[in-house]
């Protein structure tokens, strides 16, 4: 492992930029018309750790098949936020009027919708910087306890803290439930519907034409508190049951660094949206994008305040991961290869290609599909001849080192060239959010060409 003590002050500094540049980029790709919420995750928690190793050197217990299940668990944990992010206006903005809130519960909600956001990627990426050897049961604990404390959370504590913190919320959806003569409380008609968001969102259809903003906002208020209250509980078990001390410790500053960054963020949305009870209008010019930077900025906050962390942190020592070695040995290569290189490689190809021609079904998308499917196979072909299946040839970090910049330049194509006329935003490069993709992107190359030649000098 590279020696993170000797780097100097502008060492690190540089690799914390490259890291929020990164990360901004990776969340702003994931959002409008990008790679879609769960998916896009997926393809940010990849890159992502591909440029942790790439920057701070290798460990024994990252490599492929652990890179793709800790990106994999960022999937797992994504909330919804749609009637979330222009709460810290003071307002809800209803289908047909709206309610005043206390500016303070929206930041609240967002703080929360954060903290919920990435508790066991944190503490899997943290995984790679401790000294604890884990076992494939570790992680399956932690998906369990997120889970089952989540259910249990909506069915209890969650309803409880929002009426403590927001009582306005299940005000207005028990006014929309009475409009379409519906009876109970919002505690009781969510349990009737228990996790049915869908439901919460189109009951009013058939009644008054329209879908509830009341409904679904109060379903996805549960469903961020439970989130926020599963992160705890996922931590605490790292920390006591697990007792991977830095693990849970990189997962509590992951949580709080998403917390912090989609709060932060949500200022686009405070001035986009009119300021305190959206009375003072929107002073940005028509090249900001509220949402889009929003986007953009809450990668860049979160990514920069992880990178610090882990490129300050003292060198533990570096245990051989022993997990896949509890399994034959046919058996792990052939994992490792389907989660390393269809996971990492394969779908980070061929699934942008997919969500960019989503809506348009048209013969272009379908030869789009067919030529991403082909490239993705060459390119997995070409690594595992070359390099092994398990990359048992080449160490990764010198593996890492060339695959950001390739990874990077493919994601800013498919950003700006490949899609439906809509989604191409190589015809907005007047937006902030494009310029600042395109500033991301010439920093983020440029540093992986000189990595790339310091690592084969």
């Amino acid at each position: 492992m590279q020696e993170r003590a000797k780097q100097s002050f502008l060492s690190k500094s540089v690799i914390v930029l490259i890291g929020a540049l990164l990360m901004g980029f990776l969340w702003r790709v994931r959002g409008t018309h990008g790679w879609g919420s769960s998916w896009g995750l997926l393809n940010a928690g990849i890159v992502f750790i591909i440029f942790i190793t790439a920057a701070i050197g290798e460990r024994k217990k990252m490599n492929l098949a652990w890179t793709s299940l800790t990106a994999l668990s960022f999937m797992i944990t994504v909330p919804a936020w749609g009637t979330l992010l222009g709460q810290i206006t003071g307002v809800l903005n209803l289908d047909d009027g709206f309610a005043y809130i206390s500016p303070w519960s929206g930041v609240f909600m967002m703080l929360c919708l954060g903290f919920g956001l990435a508790s066991i990627f944190g503490v899997l990426l943290g995984r790679g910087f401790s000294d604890k050897q884990w076992k494939f049961y570790h992680v399956i604990i932690l998906v369990a306890v997120f889970f089952a404390v989540y259910y249990i959370s909506m069915a209890t504590v969650s309803h409880w803290i929002l009426n403590l913190v927001q009582p306005e919320s299940a005000k207005v959806f028990v006014d929309d439930l009475r409009k379409v003569g519906i009876e109970g409380s919002a505690y009781e008609v969510f349990m009737k519907h228990f996790d049915n968001d869908s439901w919460a969102k189109k009951f009013t259809e058939e009644a008054l034409g329209r879908t509830s903003f009341a409904g679904r906002n109060y379903f996805q208020e549960i469903m961020t508190i439970s989130s926020a209250v599963s992160a705890i509980a996922v931590l605490l078990t790292t920390r006591f049951i697990i007792k991977d001390k830095r693990a849970a410790t990189t997962g509590f500053v992951t949580c709080s660094a998403f917390a912090v960054a989609i709060t932060v963020a949500d200022l686009f949305f405070y001035f986009g949206d009119g300021g305190y009870h959206m009375l003072q209008g929107n002073p940005f010019p028509d090249t900001f994008a509220p949402w889009s930077l929003w986007e953009y900025f809450t990668g860049f906050i979160a990514g920069g305040i992880i990178t610090a962390f882990l490129v300050n942190l003292k060198p533990k020592g570096d245990c051989q991961e022993i997990a896949f070695q509890k399994i034959p040995a046919k058996v792990s290569d052939v994992l490792t290869f389907l989660l390393g290189f269809v996971g990492m490689i394969g779908v980070s190809v061929v699934r942008p290609v997919i969500e960019r021609f989503d809506e348009s079904k048209s013969t272009y998308m379908i030869v789009a599909i067919i030529i991403a499917v082909v490239v993705a196979a060459l390119i997995i072909a070409l690594l595992a001849k070359k390099y092994g299946i398990t990359l048992q040839k080449i160490s990764y970090q010198k593996f890492c080192t060339a695959a950001l910049p390739c990874f990077v330049f493919y994601i800013f194509v498919a950003y700006m060239f490949i899609g439906s006329v809509e989604y191409m935003n190589f015809f907005s490069l007047n937006m902030l959010h494009n310029v600042l993709m395109m500033v991301s992107f010439g920093i983020i190359m440029a540093w992986s060409a000189s990595q790339i030649y310091k690592i084969n000098k």
